[in-house]
């Protein structure tokens, strides 16, 4: 008896470790988070530096609480040691949002008393749009450029939206053609999807509207 007992034993044993084991899904903060039947509340012009005249809800086109925008992005939040990876079907690049040292000074952005140096243990909303701002003002690079082909649609369409830019900011001619470029019109980042791939990792989707 005390055999099978024991044989139940092992084989209860081996089994535990056979239960299949699912990743994490990620989900986005609810500041972002947008499935092609929910928009999202956040309204951000990525032309511009994260400021409370910038980050805005796109109902009330009041500004976005600071303490929502000192809320961990993901669930499960994403480490501060880790990085999160956002991409885009209008821009090659992808958006690699880390902690964000310090902001641009002069902004005057309302963080306020707590000072940018409480850093948080994990990436949060403010890290993501400080991350996709400096992203795509990267200026490009000549590779970058002629790789659309010369004299291509793609060129004349991004030529027109750098000028376009640079007539409504008043200046920034001298910057040249800056990732933001890519996007023409549709600068205003209103969401962000999450795309589950089959091996249980997931990706998050960046959704323009116009500006």
């Amino acid at each position: 008896m005390s055999s099978v007992t024991g044989s139940m034993h092992s084989h209860a044993g081996s089994a535990e470790p056979k239960i299949p084991h699912h990743p994490t899904s990620l989900h986005m903060h609810p500041l972002f988070a947008s499935t092609r039947l929910h928009s999202a509340p956040i309204s951000y012009d990525v032309t511009y530096t994260p400021s409370s005249r910038t980050v805005l809800d796109r109902t009330t086109h009041t500004a976005v609480p600071a303490h929502t925008l000192s809320q961990p992005a993901t669930d499960p939040p994403t480490p501060a040691s880790s990085r999160l990876v956002l991409r885009s079907d209008k821009f090659p690049w992808p958006v690699i949002v880390g902690p964000s040292t310090s902001s641009p000074s002069g902004t005057g952005f309302y963080v306020g008393g707590s000072s940018r140096s409480s850093r948080s243990s994990s990436i949060t909303n403010l890290d993501l749009l400080y991350s996709l701002h400096t992203t795509l003002l990267t200026r490009i690079t000549p590779q970058e450029w002629e790789a659309l082909g010369h004299g291509s649609r793609a060129q004349r369409k991004i030529t027109r939206a750098y000028e376009k830019r640079c007539t409504k900011m008043g200046g920034g001619w001298e910057g040249g053609v800056r990732r933001l470029d890519w996007l023409h019109s549709k600068t205003r980042l209103i969401g962000i999807e999450v795309e589950k791939h089959g091996n249980g990792h997931s990706t998050g989707k960046l959704v323009f509207g116009k500006a």
